[in-house]
């Protein structure tokens, strides 16, 4: 997945294009290069987003060095080998004092490279470096104004730590790579860090990844910035014992956030995958990611009605999965026995998938995540525009606090709670494949509208539950709802408040809460309540001429049918054909 710098510029100006597109809002000025945020009201289109114009510079974006007027330092256990103006020389510990470009190499079993060099740029280069510092930072920016790490093209470097580390000045310095200031890492080598009681990479300002391979095993984050993680390509194996990647500043709202332009990521992670106090923006990339030991671990103590992992694809109107494939049923734990929603495990340590205290913005990918918690979390809102998401977990695939907007993508959620949710739910376009234990879509007190796209719901629960108003107003929606009498295929507060003006939609489930809607739909809505259950097949519906209006595959028992289509029409009579047995129904 590596790029040159001219495809990383054009992904980077297509992502702005993308963003101004999509109605983003960059009020704040950006004049120091800090990637400014802007923020939207919970109710529009989208969220917030990064402005890009300036998140990388040329320099980080380059990658390369000057070799003429660069410092060679040779790294030995029988003496270091460079000393020069810039460079000091004190037994196993180089400082760097000047601005400039230092290349290393060599090997050091016990020793440091020390940037002290106030208000200067310091560019280091590693060909083929391997250094252990046992008790402290292998590499340690004290002062700067920034510091490049480039890794030599065809180079292979190693820094760990393999002790507690010892404080050596007023800083806790608790990882491998340790930086006071802006750090940037780029190149075409690789880097191997192992830590054995911290972080692997930690910057105190904007840490940021242009290329390169890392493989960074962690006790702590296996990289953190203060103000912000951004990354614009590179191939990430990340093992770490807290996040994976982590952003937080307490300090300043509208820092401590994540961008991804692109990149490989392999993450295994026993707290979050990916966790910034503010925004994440992802805008492609491969992200394989497994967190809190994944859905297995699930922090809800329900037993799943639905079993969970892939039962393959989204069923076709009249195509029928095979007995191996179809989904047994188990018991729904009773309403004193409801698991509460929950957030971290016994030890307080939060396990998402991908997490963000502000909004999030997925603008494309390819997404695997398997997670204790949430796969995809916000404490604000979420816009998901593309991508492709495989998603298992043991509570929602999807969560927003505020709003959760759907605007194209793929979403597959093979194991969950609860498949999507958030204060308010639109969703504008995808293709969308819910497998859920209890409802598949939920709104928690603001308005669902289901506008377009493609939607399978297998629910154990409620199949859509909104506790506002529900509106469907196009799209394809095929609901395999509850076979017990507590729930419903569609759940919402008050029959005048959900209305359907669209689309086609099929639900399959039990008839104690059904709920008809209201008459003021644009589309007729046909309900038929069987009274006796009937047998997982082809559920069909035909005019009174004998064309197939509707033709789909129940995936479960049930005894209620609710299906609107354009044509349905008001006053016409239809035949319902299940499990072999038909029922006439007029539609009013």
């Amino acid at each position: 997945m590596k790029q040159t710098k001219r495809g990383l510029t054009a992904v980077l100006l297509c992502g702005l294009l993308v963003l101004s597109g999509c109605g983003a809002q960059n009020t704040a000025e950006d004049t120091s290069n800090t990637g400014t945020v802007s923020s939207e009201d919970m109710t529009a289109t989208t969220v917030s987003t990064i402005d890009t114009a300036e998140i990388f510079s040329d320099q980080d974006l380059a990658g390369t060095y000057e070799e003429s007027g660069a410092v060679y330092v040779t790294l030995s256990d029988d003496g270091i080998a460079g000393e020069t103006d810039g460079v000091v020389i004190d037994g196993q510990m180089v400082t760097i004092t000047a601005e400039g470009t230092y290349i290393f190499s060599g090997t050091l079993s016990e020793g440091q490279i020390v940037v002290d060099a106030d208000n200067a740029k310091v560019q280091i280069v590693f060909d083929n470096v391997d250094i252990t510092c046992a008790s402290s930072a292998a590499v340690y920016v004290k002062s700067a104004e920034k510091v490049f790490v480039t890794l030599a093209e065809g180079s292979q470097n190693t820094l760990r730590n393999t002790d507690e580390y010892v404080a050596i000045d007023d800083n806790n310095i608790d990882a491998v790579i340790f930086a006071k200031s802006d750090l940037t890492l780029n190149g075409t080598g690789s880097l191997t860090i192992i830590s054995a009681e911290g972080h692997g990479i930690v910057s105190k300002d904007d840490l940021k990844i242009i290329g390169g391979t890392y493989d960074i095993t962690a006790a702590g984050h296996a990289l953190s910035g203060k103000d912000s993680v951004r990354i614009a390509d590179g191939t990430f194996i990340l093992t770490a014992e807290k996040d994976g990647i982590h952003a937080e500043n307490a300090d300043d709202e509208e820092k401590g956030y994540i961008y991804i332009a692109d990149g490989d990521f392999t993450i295994t992670s026993d707290g979050d995958g990916m966790d910034a106090s503010n925004i994440v923006q992802i805008e492609d990339g491969t992200l394989d990611i497994t967190a809190g030991g994944g859905s297995a671990n699930s922090l809800k103590t329900h037993e799943s009605d639905v079993p969970g992992g892939p039962g393959g694809g989204m069923p076709q109107n009249g195509e029928k999965l095979d007995g191996e494939s179809m989904p047994q049923m188990g018991e729904k734990p009773d309403g004193e026995n409801m698991p509460q929603d929950t957030t971290t495990d016994e030890s307080g340590t939060s396990t998402k998938g991908i997490k963000a205290g502000g909004g999030m913005y997925l603008n494309g990918g390819t997404y695997q995540i398997d997670s204790a918690d949430d796969s995809i979390h916000s404490n604000a809102n979420i816009t998901i525009a593309d991508g492709t998401y495989t998603l298992a977990t043991g509570d929602d695939g999807v969560h927003a606090d505020d709003a959760l907007i759907v605007n194209g993508g793929t979403i597959t959620v093979t194991e969950s709670y609860e498949g999507l949710e958030g204060l308010a739910v639109t969703i504008n376009d995808g293709t969308i494949d819910i497998t859920a234990s209890d409802d598949g879509i939920n709104t928690a007190g603001e308005k669902m509208e289901l506008n377009g796209g493609y939607i399978h719901i297998l629910a154990g629960g409620d199949g859509v539950d909104s506790n506002g108003d529900l509106t469907i107003n196009g799209g394809e929606i095929y609901i395999d709802g509850p076979s017990d009498n507590g729930n419903s295929a569609i759940d919402y507060g008050d029959r005048s408040s959900a209305y359907v003006n669209g689309g086609t939609l099929v639900a399959i489930g039990s008839s104690g809460m059904a709920e008809v809607m209201s008459d003021s739909s644009k589309q007729k809505v046909l309900m038929v309540k069987l009274g006796e259950q009937m047998e997982a097949g082809n559920v069909v519906l035909t005019d009174s001429e004998g064309n197939v209006i509707v033709s789909y595959t129940a995936l479960k028992t049930y005894d209620c049918v609710i299906i609107s289509t354009a044509e349905v029409e008001s006053g016409a009579t239809y035949t319902l054909t299940t499990s072999g047995t038909t029922t006439e129904v007029t539609a009013e």
